[in-house]
C-alpha cells in the first residue's frame, strides 16, 4: 500500500486524562502534532525549558495565583496556539454513574465487575478518541503515529499502551484507513512537553464547562474570606487567555463528545461552553474593550500641538496625505 500513496506524514500523539467521579467533568483527551511541527524551534525550546525545570510544574488544577506558574502557563499555550491550526485535539467527557446500574446486573466470578468497568473505560475510551484523530485522511497519504502518555500505575495495570497499539492498527486494517501506530510509550513529567500540553488544555476546557462563578467587585479581603482565591485566579487566567485570538480559535473548532456510558457518543459544538462562560464573566471582557476604546490615537498625546503630516512628491508638486 505505501507504494502507492505520495507521501508518507510522521504525527506525533498525546493522551491525558482530567477529573474523577468526585471531581467532574471527567475528560479525556487526544492531541496530534506532526512531528515537522513537533520538531520547530519553539517547540524544542519549550522541551529543553521542560526538561531542565526552567518552567515550574505544569498542571492547571495546582494553579492558585503562583505568578511564575501563570507565566508559564500563558507561555506554553500562546506557543502552542501559534501552531494550533496544524494540530488536532479530541475531548470525550464522560459519565460513569450508569455504569453502576450494569454493574450490579453483572453476576460473572471470574471477573470483579469494577475491574472490567474500569478496563472498558481506560481501553475504549482513549481508543475512540486517538482513532478520531487518525481516521479519514486521503488516500494519497499514509500517517505513521507514535503515541505518548502520561505514565500512571493504573495505566500500566491496564496494559494502556500496548492494548492501543494492538487495536488501532487493527482498527485501521478492519476499516481500510491510512494509518498505523508504529509506536506507543509513557512518559514521566517533565519528559516531553506534548504531554504537558494536553494537560493544560483539558484544565482549560474542564475550567469553561464548570463555569464557577465568583461575584464580581469582591475585594482581595472578601475572596480570602469566601476562600475564594484559587477557583478567581483559575477564571482569571482563563479569560486573559481567551483573549489571544489564536487560542480562541483553537478551542472554538475542538472536536468535543459526551458520552452517558450508552451506546451513542454525542458531538457538541464546544464553542457554546464557551460563549456561555464568557457570558458570565462580561465585566471582564469588557473592561478590556472599554480600555481599548479609550486610549488615545497615536501621535495625539498633546491636544494642542498640531498634527504632522507626511508628504509625498508627485510630479505635480507635493500633496499633504
Amino acid at each position: 500500500m505505501l507504494a502507492n500513496v505520495l507521501s508518507v506524514e510522521l504525527m506525533n500523539i498525546f493522551f491525558d486524562e482530567s477529573g474523577t467521579k468526585k471531581d467532574k467533568p471527567t475528560t479525556m483527551g487526544g492531541l496530534l502534532i506532526p512531528q515537522k511541527i513537533y520538531n520547530t524551534y519553539e517547540f524544542n525550546k519549550m522541551k529543553s525549558k521542560l526538561q531542565n525545570h526552567q518552567y515550574a510544574k505544569l498542571h492547571w488544577t495546582e494553579y492558585t495565583g503562583y505568578k511564575r506558574l501563570k507565566d508559564d502557563i500563558i507561555e506554553v499555550l500562546t506557543t502552542f496556539a501559534s501552531f494550533a491550526k496544524y494540530c488536532k485535539f479530541n475531548i470525550i467527557n464522560y459519565n460513569e454513574n450508569p455504569l453502576d446500574i450494569r454493574k450490579g446486573l453483572y453476576n460473572q466470578d471470574h471477573v470483579p465487575a469494577e475491574k472490567l468497568s474500569q478496563i472498558m473505560v481506560y481501553t475504549k475510551i482513549p481508543e475512540r478518541i486517538l482513532y478520531g484523530l487518525l481516521r479519514n485522511y486521503g488516500k494519497d497519504v499514509y500517517i505513521k503515529s507514535t503515541l505518548y502518555i502520561e505514565h500512571s500505575n493504573r495505566y500500566e495495570d491496564f496494559k494502556l499502551t500496548d492494548r492501543l497499539l494492538e487495536q488501532l492498527n487493527i482498527q485501521s486494517m478492519y476499516r481500510g484507513e491510512q494509518f498505523s501506530v508504529i509506536g506507543s510509550h509513557y512518559k514521566n513529567k517533565r519528559e516531553e512537553i506534548g504531554v504537558e500540553i494536553v494537560d493544560l488544555l483539558l484544565g482549560f476546557v474542564r475550567q469553561i464547562i464548570r463555569n464557577e462563578i465568583v461575584p464580581f467587585g469582591l475585594s482581595d479581603d472578601e475572596i480570602k474570606k469566601h476562600k475564594l482565591k484559587g477557583r478567581k485566579a483559575k477564571n482569571d487566567l482563563a479569560i486573559e487567555l481567551l483573549k489571544n485570538s489564536n487560542i480562541y480559535t483553537f478551542l472554538s473548532n475542538i472536536k468535543y463528545y459526551e458520552w452517558e456510558s450508552n451506546n451513542e457518543l454525542k458531538e457538541r459544538k464546544f464553542s457554546e461552553y464557551l460563549q456561555l462562560f464568557m457570558a458570565s464573566h462580561i465585566h471582564e471582557f469588557r473592561e478590556e474593550h472599554n480600555e481599548s476604546r479609550t486610549q488615545k490615537p497615536r501621535g495625539f498625546s498633546n491636544p494642542n500641538k498640531k498634527p504632522r503630516y507626511r508628504s509625498k512628491r508627485t510630479a505635480k508638486g507635493i500633496i499633504k496625505i
